[in-house]
């Protein structure tokens, strides 16, 4: 019975995060207006920082599927895309290009991965990693938190 309840929970948490995946990919696609507010820069930001470090986690607990890991550089293509059409206020715009560099070396993590470089994968992900924690203390400089997703 305890093997039945595992492979559930690891159901219930793939069809959770292919869910995920969807709606991360329907948004990709959709174009944003080209001069944001406050809120919808805020908004959008908060989505791509939260599905580049929510993706990771999973991914780099499943580097063998190289299926996931092409679906996840797949999305994330999209989200570099996107994340290029954004015009930030000028509160943001110190912060804009850290965001996409977090994404555009999030999409050569997740190609990385894809490829079964490791080496890359790695070196990748830390700049991702550094990226964040650079907007985190700059956000943090100007008395700026931004808000994070709570699955509750």
């Amino acid at each position: 019975m305890r093997g039945f309840d595992a492979r559930w929970q690891r159901t219930c948490a793939a069809r959770r995060w292919v869910a995920v995946l969807a709606a991360a990919a329907l948004w990709a696609a959709a174009r944003p207006v080209s001069a944001e507010t406050q809120r919808e820069y805020i908004n959008r930001y908060v989505l791509l920082v939260d599905w580049v470090t929510r993706t990771d986690a999973w991914v780099s607990r499943h580097l063998e599927d190289a299926g996931l890991c092409r679906a996840a550089h797949s999305l994330a293509e999209g989200l570099v895309e996107n994340a290029r059409r954004m015009t930030p206020p000028p509160e943001y715009a110190a912060v804009h290009p850290h965001l996409l560099l977090v994404l555009e070396n999030s999409e050569r993590m997740f190609a990385s991965a894809a490829e079964g470089d490791r080496d890359a994968y790695r070196r990748h992900r830390r700049i991702v990693h550094d990226e964040i924690r650079v907007m985190t203390e700059l956000l943090q400089a100007q008395g700026r938190i931004m808000p994070t997703i709570s699955l509750d």
